[in-house]
């Protein structure tokens, strides 16, 4: 019954009928957290149990939960993976915080991430390197690591992210669990400390598509629900989908075996009916380079008063990436959040033609954690542009995004494939995503 492959679902589901109490759930998640934690690096801060005391209530019935280290937290440190927060207690909790635990939620701790969400790897010198759970010499992927290997390693049931170019999905391919980046600004990112304000994306890191579909529901409520919740979205029929397969950038520069599932995954949803196609997305070249800048500009303005006083204080990649950001033109920022409104608006054409697209969600499985550049295809890769390619093209568009476990490597390494929808479409994205999983063979437990 307690096990790393227990659904968030299943677990309300068990704790209703009665076949599970709140309390037993819990200690399971706290003894997963006591005996993996100091390997694996997931949490910076549990809350102990006496600080858990509360009420189990609907819809949620205390299911454990976890967030990124930048979501307030009331009276409760929040780091944002760095240093330079340390001690930090807001007088508030975050909006989508509150709405978690009025639905019933057991906020059980605060998750390691990359230092103030500005890298891929999470190995943040300050809270230790976070480590795969499927293989602890390897990355778990960033920024929102920490989230992903606390579900992936049973630890909770669900974790809260965000998603700047890839944050949530990028550690969920290589954990092995779901990442749902939502249309940009479906969720509030009040109270998440910024990397990016026009580029984060607050999102979910789960066990399954329905799980991810829960949590939407109940973060996107004006009032979160004190009964059962209906699951409302049904998994799609897969005859007669309409899937378009990018064949330009996407597939260009792909490790073998996550080609190999890739490609995979596209047999078997023919097989089911799906009508498959290849596409082409125009000017993603293009949304990169208008990643880069807002990203780096955005970071360099939010960190301008610790850069002033305390730069010698972040970590060494920090200290780059915010000196590239601080010399940026205003006039290249504003060019760039010019040319960003073009994009979306070629990009959302492609939707006359399919309903969703999909690519792998990184073109290379987990790299080690000394490594620096990682073999993609022909080609030798920077282990960031290596995994933020095909992820962050969707921030600069805003589209709701989902990456599901898709496969194994030979290494036994997860593999990750990328679903999207039209912007706002996160209804339609859910409900194929939940018939993607149904047909695809689930990869086990790390």
């Amino acid at each position: 019954m307690l096990g790393p492959d227990l659904t968030l679902r299943g677990a309300v589901e068990l704790i209703r009928g009665g076949s599970l109490e709140a309390l037993r759930l819990a200690e399971y998640c706290y003894g997963r957290i006591e005996e993996l934690n100091d390997r694996l690096k997931a949490f910076i801060t549990v809350f102990t149990r006496d600080e858990n005391t509360h009420s189990v209530s609907e819809p949620l019935l205390g299911a454990p939960i976890s967030l990124k280290d930048l979501f307030y937290t009331k009276d409760k440190p929040t780091t944002a993976g760095s240093r330079i927060l340390a001690g930090f207690k807001p007088s508030f909790n975050a909006p989508v915080v509150d709405a978690l635990s009025s639905s019933g939620a057991l906020i059980i701790g605060k998750t390691n991430m990359h230092e103030f969400a500005f890298g891929v790897t999470n190995k943040n010198p300050h809270y230790g390197v976070c480590r795969n759970p499927w293989d602890r010499e390897r990355i778990s992927g960033g920024s929102s690591g920490g989230s992903a290997v606390s579900v992936a390693a049973g630890m909770c049931l669900a974790s809260l992210g965000t998603d700047t170019a890839g944050s949530v999905r990028i550690p969920a391919s290589l954990c092995g669990v779901v990442g749902y980046k939502p249309t940009y600004g479906m969720v509030s990112a009040k109270g998440v400390i910024p990397l990016s304000w026009t580029l984060d994306h607050v999102g979910f890191l789960t066990r399954s598509v329905e799980d991810a579909a829960l949590l939407m529901r109940i973060t996107t409520s004006h009032r979160p629900p004190a009964e059962p919740l209906e699951y409302s979205i049904k998994p799609a029929e897969l005859k007669g989908i309409r899937i378009g397969i990018p064949r330009n950038y996407f597939l260009e520069h792909l490790q073998e075996d996550v080609e190999r599932v890739f490609y995979d995954v596209v047999d078997i949803l023919q097989r089911e009916g799906a009508k498959v196609r290849d596409i082409t997305i125009e000017a993603v070249e293009q949304m990169v380079r208008v990643r880069y800048v807002i990203v780096h500009a955005e970071a360099a303005a939010y960190h301008k008063r610790f850069i002033r006083d305390r730069f010698n204080e972040y970590g060494e990649d920090l200290k780059r990436r915010l000196a590239e950001g601080a010399v940026i033109p205003a006039s290249t920022y504003i060019n760039a959040q010019r040319l960003r409104k073009k994009l979306v608006g070629s990009f959302r054409r492609v939707f006359k033609e399919v309903d969703i697209l999909l690519t792998p969600t990184t073109a290379v499985t987990a790299p080690r954690v000394d490594e620096e550049n990682v073999a993609v295809g022909d080609v030798v890769m920077d282990i960031r542009p290596a995994l933020l390619r095909l992820t962050e093209p969707f921030n600069v568009v805003g589209a709701p995004v989902l990456s599901l476990p898709a496969g194994l490597s030979r290494e036994r390494l997860p593999v990750g494939l990328q679903a999207i929808a039209d912007v706002m479409d996160d209804d339609t994205l859910l409900s194929i995503g939940m018939a993607l999983e149904s047909v695809i063979k689930p990869i086990g437990n790390p």
